[in-house]
């Protein structure tokens, strides 16, 4: 997956976390009910800086050019995370800055703050069938 196509992806993915779709807003109320710290309130304000301040094409491309990003990685790196659940989606900027990049990733989800991400990722395959290559879940 180029770069430009990996962007894409992400601007689509700022545009569903930014919706009312039946099956985002389902997984949104189950992380609440999964961590009662992540309130309705909180989920949205963090999904809400997320989209604003990352997932707009403008800024991912800005972003992408400040730091040479290449449409290939030289030798694609599976980068493993470890994510904190202390905020709703806090180890979201990890996650994409890995993709942006073009590497892969194993992630390490909170019990605390397992369902947001996971749903993301799934979605994410849905779109794109060459996306399960680029995150996993440890």
């Amino acid at each position: 997956m180029n770069l430009q196509t990996r962007i894409i992806l992400m601007v689509k993915l700022g545009e569903y976390m930014d919706s009312n779709e039946p099956a985002w807003e389902e997984i949104k109320e189950r992380a609440y009910h999964h961590n009662g710290w992540f309130t309705p309130k909180f989920i949205d304000e963090a999904c809400r800086n997320i989209t604003a301040l990352y997932l707009k094409e403008e800024l991912l491309q800005a972003w992408a050019s400040k730091y040479k990003v290449a449409d290939q990685p030289p030798t694609q790196q599976n980068i493993g995370i470890v994510m904190a659940g202390n905020i709703p989606l806090v180890g979201f900027h990890d996650f994409l800055s890995v993709f942006i990049t073009g590497h892969q990733q194993t992630i390490k989800l909170s019990t605390k703050d397992d369902v947001l991400l996971k749903h993301l990722v799934e979605v994410l395959c849905q779109w794109n069938k060459d996306f399960s290559q680029y995150a996993s879940f440890a």
